[in-house]
């Protein structure tokens, strides 16, 4: 781990801090958390024999897989699909039912996709602002 160290204004020993993380870093963390929050209902769904989730759950961390490869433009793109994705799927399963007052555990869980593509789509739309306000889209420096 890189660390860059300098020294204290009173005693001029020096002091190790972790080198800053990337705005790209940051992204993929966000991206990663939405995707282990949309997983929650995923996994619940494998506990009962439910499957149908499954490839796009898997398309889902391969893309985290594949993050630093990709522009800004693609990644905000990848990010909001796949939170409308999440969280418009869920709603006529999940949601309207909960809204009917069916309170199970299933539509519960339901509600963690939810929340994961709502943060994915906010993902997508920050990075998409960012861009906007004069970053350039250029490919990752790796």
């Amino acid at each position: 781990m890189s660390e860059t160290v300098e020294p204290t204004p009173a005693s001029g020993a020096a002091i190790a801090y972790p080198r800053a993380w990337s705005l790209e870093r940051h992204e993929l963390v966000l991206f990663a958390a939405a995707t282990a929050v949309a997983w929650a209902h995923t996994i619940d769904e494998i506990r009962i024999g439910e499957l149908i989730a499954v490839p796009f759950g898997i398309a889902n961390v391969a893309l985290l897989a594949s993050w630093s490869r990709m522009r800004a433009g693609r990644r905000a793109l990848t990010s909001i699909l796949f939170g409308l994705f999440w969280g418009l799927a869920v709603i006529p399963y999940h949601v309207l039912p909960l809204l009917e007052g069916a309170v199970t555990g299933q539509n519960v869980s339901g509600l963690s996709r939810l929340v994961g593509g709502a943060a994915m789509v906010a993902l997508g739309v920050a990075i998409l602002r960012r861009r906007d306000g004069g970053a350039a889209d250029e490919p990752a420096t790796r």
